[in-house]
């Protein structure tokens, strides 16, 4: 086995930025003996989150919803288009939010905000404490969904009014946020490791199937209508963990793991279809896009292949030199000398974002967001700004076609 997720425990320090460190031992697979893996940080820690800014789709232009990297979710009012201004904050300073009782324990957030469309809802997914809420969006009042009892960092998966989560004891469940407080069904993956992959929902000749993998290298296939609802169809190994998110596109599902490895998989069956090989370890969430897989490693590197076969479409890697963790995102129109593939941005942690021509990987412009703490978030495109937002919850839009950038929030 590759020693990628030994090498884990030190890394998860950097990624959480925590104050305390609890360590445990647990078996890993039957084929080796027991290493030293990744643990649960301590609720106590309040790590920080990675959690995107989100467009509100019923305000595009002007509002989003953005993780403060202070245990909040506020939703921004955009004045001007360079400066904003908070409408509701969840929860308050005071740990409190209208229609929830008590006070709110410290919550970070990993998963991307979803607004539900029928319910004019926010769902957001709290770390610490596990509970999903579901914020009005106007944030006239919040509610309690579910409580999964234990911690949640992957991404939330919504499909009408139902909702699939996964948290860090490995198990997923289905919640139907009209009927809150009990899952559907649940899922337990039985192992002493955790889910940090955000998982796809995927159309197949077996049906309707939730993927998910975890840090113990599995990858399972769950039903999720019918009779066999929360039942595996199928599940393999890959033998080193996996903690970036999953992609699908054509039935074809794309896993990268610690072992340095980008799988492409038959969503029907767990079958592999490809396997390439990266510098390093795959923790990022690949963009698809007309054909082409974008991914990047934790060494800094950025990768376009081939969908279907996995074959390289660049000539070589761009390498950005710093660690990437937030999605490739692409801009699919002509600037500055981007061809008819676009220009795809890459946002690295160290605070540089590189525009390159999507085509071949050729470097257009590079720009480094001055006093910016930790790029890990996703970024998204508001007109010609990139928006991104750091560790410590500053929004920041970064102008397309020039080395400018505004911070919109917090205005101090």
């Amino acid at each position: 086995m590759d020693h990628s997720l030994a090498r884990l425990l030190s890394h998860v320090r950097q990624w959480f930025h925590v104050k305390q460190f609890h360590r445990r031992i647990v078996g890993f697979l039957v084929l080796i003996t027991a290493i030293p893996v990744l643990v649960a940080c301590d609720v106590a820690d309040q790590p920080d989150g990675w959690a995107a800014p989100t467009l509100d789709p019923v305000e595009p232009e002007t509002r989003l919803i953005a993780p403060t990297g202070e245990d909040q979710v506020v939703a921004v009012q955009l004045l001007d288009g360079n400066l904003g201004s908070a409408v509701w904050e969840f929860p308050d300073d005071d740990g409190n939010f209208p229609g929830l009782d008590g006070e709110i324990e410290p919550v970070a957030f990993y998963a991307d905000p979803v607004w539900v469309e029928s319910t004019d809802e926010w769902l957001l997914a709290g770390y610490s404490d596990g509970v999903l809420y579901a914020v009005q969006r106007d944030g006239e009042s919040a509610r309690i969904v579910f409580d999964s009892e234990d911690r949640l960092v992957a991404d939330l998966i919504v499909d009408g009014t139902l909702v699939y989560l996964a948290d860090t004891a490995y198990r997923v469940y289905a919640v139907d946020i009209e009927q809150p407080g009990e899952a559907l069904w649940t899922w337990d993956g039985g192992s002493d490791l955790q889910i940090w992959s955000g998982p796809v929902l995927v159309d197949t000749d077996r049906g309707r199937l939730l993927i998910v993998a975890g840090l113990d290298g599995r990858v399972t296939a769950i039903n999720v209508d019918g009779d066999t609802a929360g039942t595996s169809v199928w599940q393999i190994e890959i033998g080193s963990g996996i903690a970036g998110s999953i992609a699908e596109d054509e039935g074809i599902i794309y896993v990268g793991g610690l072992d340095r490895t980008l799988y492409g998989l038959d969503a029907a069956t767990g079958g592999q279809i490809w396997a390439v090989q990266a510098s390093h370890w795959l923790w990022g969430n690949p963009l698809i896009h007309d054909g082409v897989i974008y991914t990047t490693d934790l060494r800094g590197n950025v990768y376009a292949l081939d969908a279907l076969t996995g074959a390289k479409r660049w000539l070589q890697p761009f390498a950005s030199g710093d660690r990437i963790r937030a999605r490739p995102l692409l801009v699919d129109r002509n600037a500055d000398g981007g061809d008819a593939g676009g220009i795809l941005v890459i946002v690295a942690r160290g605070g540089m974002i590189h525009q390159l021509n999507a085509s071949d990987g050729s470097p257009l412009r590079q720009f480094h967001l001055e006093g910016a703490k930790d790029l890990m978030a996703n970024a998204i495109l508001r007109d010609d700004r990139i928006l991104v937002s750091d560790e410590d919850g500053v929004l920041y839009a970064v102008l397309l076609g020039a080395n400018q950038a505004v911070k919109l929030y917090p205005q101090n």
